[in-house]
């Protein structure tokens, strides 16, 4: 009987270990899962904070991007506002200006007069030389004026007078040049000299259409930076 006590007993005490043992290892297994469980959740939360941290650092410079381009476009629009009001002032002055020289050429020569206002001659190298002429109209409207204008070179040599048409001094061997204008136009005509020809003067004929007698201007031959004297 004692043995069969002393059986159970141990029986007993060998279940009561095992049933500690094993919720002891269960316990111990659990707070490990948990501790893992939870390095995984920092290491998540921690990953999610440093994209949130980017997004708005990105959000951030967005939105000074956003703000400085706003600048930007406001003093861009200054700028163009208060530019666009100096064009439009001086626009005006300008116009003021030509309805002024517009009727003093108009009380001097004329209304629809077309005439030779000025005419230089630039020397550039040998014989050769550059004429410029600048032709004006005193319109009393702004309409165009279409032509043809031409000249000719009086001088002498040997001792002879001799007049030369544009055709015999000009490159490209033109008798008349093309103009079109509203206000005023310079047409340059490269030209050269024959030898022991001495100019004088010239004279700039043009006419608005054909079949019309044109007008007529004589200049004293004088070229810029020489001398007033006939070219040898």
């Amino acid at each position: 009987m004692a043995t069969a006590r002393w059986r159970r007993a141990a029986l007993v005490l060998l279940v009561a270990v095992t049933v500690f043992g094993g919720g002891f290892e269960l316990g111990r297994t659990s707070i490990g899962y948990s501790i893992v469980g939870a390095m995984l959740e920092r290491i998540e939360l921690r990953r999610q904070l440093h994209t949130l941290r980017n997004e708005n650092e990105s959000l951030q410079h967005r939105v000074s991007s956003a703000e400085i381009g706003q600048r930007v476009d406001r003093q861009a629009q200054s700028d163009a506002q208060r530019m666009i009001g100096d064009l439009q002032a001086e626009t005006a002055r300008q116009q003021q200006e030509l309805q002024f020289y517009r009727g003093l050429v108009a009380r001097q020569f004329g209304a629809g007069t077309l005439r030779v206002q000025e005419l230089k001659i630039r020397p550039e190298q040998g014989r050769r030389y550059r004429v410029l002429i600048t032709l004006v109209q005193a319109a009393a409207r702004d309409t165009v004026v279409s032509g043809t204008v031409s000249f000719a070179i009086d001088g002498t040599r040997g001792g002879a007078l001799v007049r030369l048409p544009l055709a015999d001094v000009e490159s490209n061997k033109r008798r008349e040049l093309p103009f079109s204008l509203r206000f005023f136009q310079q047409i340059e005509v490269p030209i050269e000299l024959p030898e022991q020809f001495r100019p004088a003067s010239l004279q700039v004929e043009y006419r608005q259409a054909r079949g019309v007698e044109p007008s007529r201007q004589t200049f004293t031959w004088r070229v810029e930076g020489e001398a007033e004297s006939p070219v040898l």
